[in-house]
């Protein structure tokens, strides 16, 4: 399912968005947090991982998106995993305190495993 700028494909119950951009600030943000929740209402889905290998980027409204998606997830016992972070990025995301709650990993199958 293709939504602008990302691309969600269903893995039995983990959905995979891949993020086609190397930059999320808000605007972006906004609409990555919309994507992910209107997937979410549509499918039922809780596990989710972010392919993220093209991103360069992102800012504190990312890291808001985020945050309100997964207490979103949290209330149905869901999951959210960012996958193929850039070094800039995962460095973001591990500085904020979100390792604890959005693991980091190298790729899409490790976040099949998981």
């Amino acid at each position: 399912m293709a939504f602008h700028g990302f691309n969600i494909e269903q893995n039995g119950d983990l959905a995979v968005l891949s993020i086609e951009q190397p930059m999320i600030t808000s605007l972006e943000a906004d609409h990555l947090l919309n994507t992910l929740h209107q997937y979410h209402q549509q499918t039922g889905c809780v596990r989710f991982v972010l392919e993220m290998s093209g991103v360069e980027f992102i800012d504190s409204a990312c890291i808001g998106s985020l945050v309100t998606f997964l207490i979103e997830l949290d209330k149905k016992q869901g999951r959210l995993m960012m996958a193929g972070c850039q070094p800039n990025v995962a460095d973001l995301i591990k500085i904020t305190g979100l390792t604890t709650h959005i693991p980091l990993l190298a790729s899409v199958d490790q976040a099949q495993a998981a």
